[in-house]
């Protein structure tokens, strides 16, 4: 492990996973740990502007996953159980031995994983957006194929012109307007690259989607979700509810698909008490 210092806020640094790959991290606040999980169309640095206040009150720790930012490319065949490893040894490595891990679509898969396969080391889960499903995953393997092949097929603009009126809600959308669209779109194509997200796409189409993996989180978890959604209906997250053994839910009235993107500040406050409950305040 190596670590470099960037200003009094923030430290970075890197991971060694394997001989092939090597995980970058940045680490700022104090208090419980709380590990940001990146979904396949963000990085670690997109945590900074939606989570000033909960690093008032944890210590924050985000990663770019193997074939994303400044972490490894992705070499070979994507493996989903790769991701479980390459937390498992960030949290090694950094000498976190328990925290709560936050992610958002996909990475709450990766939460979800992670906490059944090492129970130990996670107090809760914060799962913003769930890319899961009470009745099963063809739906959005199907969806996550389409993506795939727009990208293969018309390359990164057209996938992000696909992608943001899906995970934007409605009302995001019409308050973004125009300009908004298009300095999200240039956000978006600066920061990925079309390597980076197929190796995404690829190891998403292989993620274990059985509902019945969720009754196996043993966990307290919070959901932050959008009441629109595209990929999750109310009665769904009612029934996600029923899955989970300990959950509370927290709906978004006009949230899209990234609700914790749209309402920063709701979602940190209850983040913030959230992390409060199942790991202790911060200092």
């Amino acid at each position: 492990m190596t670590q470099t210092t960037v200003d009094d806020a923030i430290e970075t640094g890197t991971v060694r996973v394997n001989d092939d790959v090597q995980l970058t991290y940045e680490r700022r606040g104090s208090g419980p740990d709380v590990v940001l999980v990146n979904n396949f169309f963000m990085d670690r640095k997109s945590w900074r502007s939606y989570t000033a206040n909960l690093a008032s009150t944890a210590r924050l720790t985000s990663y770019d996953l193997r074939g994303q930012g400044e972490s490894s490319p992705q070499a070979g065949e994507p493996v989903w159980e790769d991701h479980i490893t390459d937390l498992k040894a960030l949290f090694d490595e950094l000498g976190i031995e328990k925290a709560v891990l936050v992610g958002t679509s996909f990475s709450t898969l990766i939460c979800r994983d992670f906490a059944v396969a090492y129970p130990e080391r996670v107090h809760g889960l914060v799962l913003a957006g769930p890319a899961m499903s009470p009745h099963g995953g063809q739906r959005l393997r199907r969806i996550t194929k389409a993506w795939l092949k727009t990208l293969d097929t018309s390359g990164l603009g057209v996938l992000y012109d696909t992608l943001y009126p899906l995970v934007s809600g409605d009302l995001a959308v019409e308050e973004a307007g125009p300009i908004g669209f298009m300095g999200r779109k240039q956000n978006f194509l600066g920061i990925h690259s079309v390597e980076s997200l197929r190796a995404g796409l690829a190891v998403s189409v292989k993620a274990p989607l059985e509902p019945e993996i969720m009754t196996r989180v043993k966990q307290p978890t919070l959901l932050f979700v959008g009441g629109d959604d595209f990929s999750l209906s109310t009665s769904a997250v009612e029934e996600m509810t029923r899955l989970f053994p300990d959950t509370t839910t927290v709906t978004v009235p006009n949230g899209g698909h990234l609700a914790f993107l749209e309402e920063p500040e709701w979602f940190q406050r209850e983040a913030v008490a959230f992390i409060e409950r199942v790991a202790g305040p911060g200092d």
